[in-house]
């Protein structure tokens, strides 16, 4: 018997040594174990635990996943810093960023779309030097907000509005 508890033993001592990241998991006997998941294949999770040790967990034997998300990023905060974000990033020419500051659906659609025609963020980049840009008042109602922004370039005036959603605690832009 006390051969067959050994792995557990061993499973129990590496798992509490792991870092709190990534998603914690539940056993069947209530162990937990903290780590990132590598894949799932045929049945059996390889988890990443402290150490970089990699652990091999059959489904049947996993009771639960909490998936943990990031703390969220200040730069995120209010719809305001967002746009600010959005605005800097793009007037330096980080699409990375500019990407981030759009909502987890649309991010993969505008970086295909960028990818695909490099020249089109180029021309967004273009489209703002100098403008002027005013946010005009902010509405935040539950998890989605809007912001009224007035553009000015030159003789041109435009107010518009944005909308943003909260994800996991940061305002993100929809198109």
């Amino acid at each position: 018997m006390i051969r067959r508890l050994a792995p557990l033993f061993l499973l129990a001592s590496l798992l509490a040594a792991a870092p709190a990241r990534g998603e914690e998991i539940q056993l069947l006997d209530n162990t937990r174990v903290s780590g990132k998941i590598l894949h799932f294949y045929d049945g059996v999770f390889q988890i990443e635990a402290a150490g970089g040790q990699k652990i091999d967990l059959p489904r049947e034997k996993i009771k639960s996943i909490t998936f943990k998300l990031p703390p969220p990023r200040v730069d995120f905060s209010s719809p305001e810093k967002t746009f600010a974000r959005w605005r800097d990033a793009l007037a330096k020419g980080e699409q990375g960023k500019v990407i981030d500051c759009y909502a987890l659906m649309y991010q993969g659609m505008l970086a295909a779309q960028l990818g695909q025609s490099p020249d089109d963020f180029k021309k967004m980049q273009k489209d703002i030097e100098g403008t002027r840009f005013d946010v005009k008042g902010t509405k935040v109602t539950g998890d989605t907000a809007n912001i009224k922004v007035q553009r000015t370039k030159g003789e041109d005036v435009m107010t518009a509005e944005i909308h943003l959603v909260q994800e996991n605690g940061e305002w993100k832009m929809t198109p």
